[in-house]
């Protein structure tokens, strides 16, 4: 396998990921973080891309060429996403081996109600305080490792987190990003759920993003989050397998 490095050759891997199941990939192919993995820079007919803790996984490769590279690059240690074909290769040859999970897409480019969202905002309980993150913020999130955000915040992260008592209890965040926005990572601890701070700061986080050109993707990892971003404007798409050892 080969690193893809050079931008013209990452674009000409977009066409092999645009199944929306791959979105979050795109980070990879856009220059922004991860790494991009072919078989051949002129005619790649496979290619893996690796960002956080996720590998994107399409193309023609045989069993025994797919065997090796999970132990070379030790793609056990991901969660996977694989295409069709790659997947019924994982479940056969792995069987009770692998776990099998799935996640939720949802379209992007949504419409939002921004009159709807400042509601949300505005009707939220007084004894909980948000702030938009800077560094300091992002430093004491990264430090009780509460959850992923952006690298590099200042320059490239957008969110907003919310104490009680001088505790994190809640952050809306970028976490992987685009050339033209973000992905949201969102948690609210479990004691202080159904209070309505995560509505809040995902509203938050969403007129951020709008106020500064960015887009805003939501993937979401169960029914609950599905249910949060169609509240808040998103639709839902369809659902995708992942696979983690």
């Amino acid at each position: 396998m080969i690193e893809v490095k050079n931008k013209n050759d990452l674009n000409r891997l977009k066409n092999m990921f645009m199944d929306i199941r791959f979105h979050m990939g795109l980070s990879v192919l856009d220059g922004k973080m991860g790494k991009a993995y072919v078989d051949s820079i002129e005619n790649p007919k496979f290619a893996m891309l690796m960002v956080r803790k996720y590998c994107f996984i399409n193309g023609i490769i045989d069993l025994n060429q797919l065997l090796e590279i999970i132990e070379e690059y030790n793609l056990k240690e991901y969660i996977l996403i694989p295409s069709d074909e790659i997947k019924e290769m994982l479940e056969k040859q792995y069987k009770d081996k692998i776990n099998k999970n799935q996640r939720y897409s949802i379209k992007k480019n949504p419409k939002f109600d921004i009159v709807k969202l400042q509601e949300y905002i505005d009707n939220n309980a007084n004894e909980y305080e948000f702030k938009r993150i800077n560094q300091e913020i992002a430093d004491r999130i990264n430090k009780e490792k509460f959850i992923n955000i952006t690298d590099n915040y200042i320059e490239n992260g957008f969110g907003y987190c919310c104490f009680y008592n001088n505790q994190i209890i809640g952050v809306a965040s970028s976490n992987i990003i685009y050339n033209d926005g973000i992905e949201v990572n969102i948690k609210v601890q479990e004691e202080f759920q159904r209070k309505n701070i995560a509505t809040v700061l995902a509203s938050k986080l969403i007129l951020l993003c709008l106020n500064n050109n960015q887009t805003i993707s939501w993937d979401a990892a169960n029914l609950k989050s599905v249910g949060l971003a169609e509240k808040l404007g998103f639709e839902y798409d369809s659902t995708y397998d992942i696979y983690k050892f």
